[in-house]
């Protein structure tokens, strides 16, 4: 049976790992575009709606949403839904603006999946085209259970316990709606058993969400004033919803033990380098592609990288100056202790034994010229020990300062 502290390691693991993939982040781009593509089906149900219901409740909607707009703002609605040829444009704009963003909706959840389980991210049309079906119908049904769930404690409020009913509802019909994403998109081999936390704990997660929404809703105001904040907490609800979503696929990693991030990953570092600098150099020649968010965060920690490794290196190979004065002046003493006598003596001794002998041919003769040889010899010999030995006094002399200097070179 799990124990409590299975339970607390298995949540430890699940925030590791979440900060580690940084789903948040993920999750803001995917958000955005969900918002996005909410307008232009807002209008595509606007002319849809109006052109089964007929003239009369499209005129009800515009004078509705006329006190939330401005007055040229009044006047593109009533183009858009009130006139034929309005709702034509609306119908092909809407259209076009929904598949741009079912598209970056499909491609961020199919990016975070493959980022959450190290695997590479389907290029293949046929692939792509059928997750995007599926993340369109997933998410679409998720949005109708929740709003009919909302609508239906909405209208019946006098049914006891109608709220209680609904969440429980909305519990088990979000369940199938959200497994094949979990089963689908990771490209991993996962199966339905170990898709399911996930998909538990996104719908529990969406759940709770609603029941939130639902209470702002009741406690919250009507009228203009509250058009933007209704907008920012709609933004609000996509985000958290969609970290929900790939929080599921973080569970699923975990409780599947499919190891850490570093230990599902194979990738090289230096074929993670050659890849992100042709992603880098695809994006600034590519006029229509924009980086994501993520991939701009980790290409600039590694030009941050690259910036404090060139700096280190620039460090280790720049001499300082104070360095340099310092040996330069140990240089220095080095030369003077050593003394100029020592370097002169022999040159000294030699002047002094060629002039003796000079002397000695050019005023002696015979025995006396020998014998003053001799003594020349002797005394040039006993002139250069002399030189020896006060070079050797001089150098003992020299000897604590030498060793006061290769201390100093030792602690520095």
């Amino acid at each position: 049976m799990p124990s409590l502290g299975n339970a607390v390691n298995v949540g430890r693991s699940v925030v590791e790992e979440a900060r580690e993939q940084e789903i948040t982040f993920l999750a803001a781009s995917t958000a955005y575009y969900a918002f996005v593509s909410l307008i232009p089906l807002l209008l595509l149900a606007f002319v849809v709606v109006s052109f089964v219901a007929g003239q009369q409740f499209a005129t009800q909607v515009v004078n509705r949403a006329s006190g939330l707009l401005t007055a040229t703002g009044e006047d593109q609605l009533r183009q858009f839904i009130l006139n034929p040829q309005g709702q034509g444009g609306t119908t092909a704009i809407g259209l076009v603006l929904l598949a741009w963003s079912a598209i970056k909706v499909f491609r961020g959840f199919d990016e975070a999946f493959s980022a959450i389980y190290s695997t590479d991210a389907k290029t293949g049309i046929a692939d792509q085209v059928k997750d995007a079906l599926l993340v369109l119908a997933a998410i679409g049904a998720g949005v109708v259970v929740v709003v009919l769930t909302g609508a239906a404690t909405a209208l019946f409020p006098q049914f006891p316990f109608v709220g209680v009913i609904t969440t429980l509802i909305q519990l088990v019909a979000l369940v199938p709606v959200f497994l094949p994403l979990y089963v689908v998109f990771p490209d991993a081999g996962v199966s339905v058993r170990e898709a399911l936390p996930g998909a538990v704990v996104a719908t529990v997660g969406w759940t709770i969400l609603q029941v939130l929404f639902r209470i702002y809703a009741a406690a919250s105001s009507t009228g203009p004033s509250q058009f933007l904040g209704t907008a920012l907490l709609l933004v609000t609800w996509l985000y958290f919803a969609s970290i929900l979503v790939l929080l599921g696929g973080v569970v699923n990693v975990v409780l599947a033990n499919r190891g850490s991030y570093a230990e599902r990953t194979k990738e090289s570092e230096t074929d993670r380098i050659e890849r992100k600098q042709e992603l880098l150099s695809q994006y600034m020649t590519d006029d229509e592609s924009a980086p994501d968010i993520v991939e701009l965060r980790d290409e600039l920690r590694e030009l941050r990288a690259d910036v404090e490794s060139f700096e280190e290196d620039i460090e280790t190979r720049t001499v300082e100056k104070p360095e340099v004065e310092s040996e330069l002046k140990q240089y220095v003493r080095k030369r003077m202790r050593r003394g100029h006598a020592r370097g002169w003596g022999p040159y000294l001794v030699l002047l002094y034994g060629t002039a003796m002998t000079i002397a000695a041919f050019f005023w002696l003769e015979q025995f006396w010229a020998i014998f003053a040889m001799a003594v020349i010899w002797l005394s040039t010999l006993g002139l250069y020990a002399l030189m020896v030995m006060l070079g050797f006094g001089v150098g003992v002399m020299s000897l604590p300062g030498r060793i006061s200097d290769r201390i100093g070179n030792l602690r520095s």
